[in-house]
């Protein structure tokens, strides 16, 4: 057998990198023919050929290339978005989750993780401004200067900088020097639902 056009052959690998960016799954043979006039039979025969020179994986059902490869991530972690928490003043709360969505572990590690919305003005120093999506570890250990999701003795929460224990209370910072100078919450107890990790917004 004649071997293909080696310029058509970076050509497909091309496109099928393009196709899986944006419609999330390899070509069919079909679309790779209409794309570059020929037969879908012919595209056939060329993704074997490519298959066998390691330009590309096809094990019959998709088409794999390098690129494809590393867009498709085994290591993905479910986390839910379970509504909004106040950066102010304590506010109660209800556990409400509003949808699921797909973390990468090689951005966020590992963890039991769920997602707070934001509110409130009292955590901007930190870059947590309204809207931002908040990544907390239920499970992690609060330590000193972590920023902590905080719920008191009256089932209300807020999201502080925790600053450790001082004359039998324990001390949560808000982060705004502007509007909150200095300004702290002392609990005589809590229960720490998660420590903050990550944060997610919009540019």
């Amino acid at each position: 057998m004649l071997k293909k056009n080696p310029i058509l052959k970076r050509q497909i690998k091309e496109f099928i990198d393009n196709f899986y960016r944006e419609e999330h799954r390899s070509p069919s043979f079909r679309e790779i023919g209409i794309r570059f006039n020929i037969n879908k039979t012919t595209a056939y025969r060329y993704i074997l050929e490519m298959s066998e020179e390691g330009l590309v994986k096809y094990d019959g059902e998709s088409i794999i290339t390098d690129v494809i490869s590393k867009c498709i991530s085994p290591s993905k972690v479910s986390v839910p978005i379970v509504g909004a928490i106040g950066c102010g003043d304590p506010t109660t709360e209800e556990e409400n989750v509003e949808e699921y969505v797909n973390l990468p572990e090689s951005v966020f590690g590992k963890g039991d993780f769920y997602i707070l919305r934001a509110y409130g003005d009292s955590m901007v120093d930190s870059g947590i401004e309204p809207g931002v999506l908040v990544v907390v570890d239920k499970n992690a250990k609060p330590k000193v200067d972590d920023i902590v999701v905080v719920l008191n003795a009256d089932n209300e929460n807020t999201l502080k900088q925790y600053k450790g224990k001082k004359n039998g209370k324990y001390i949560f910072a808000y982060m705004n020097e502007e509007k909150y100078p200095g300004e702290t919450i002392e609990l005589d107890s809590f229960v720490c639902q998660g420590v903050a990790k990550h944060m997610i917004k919009h540019f």
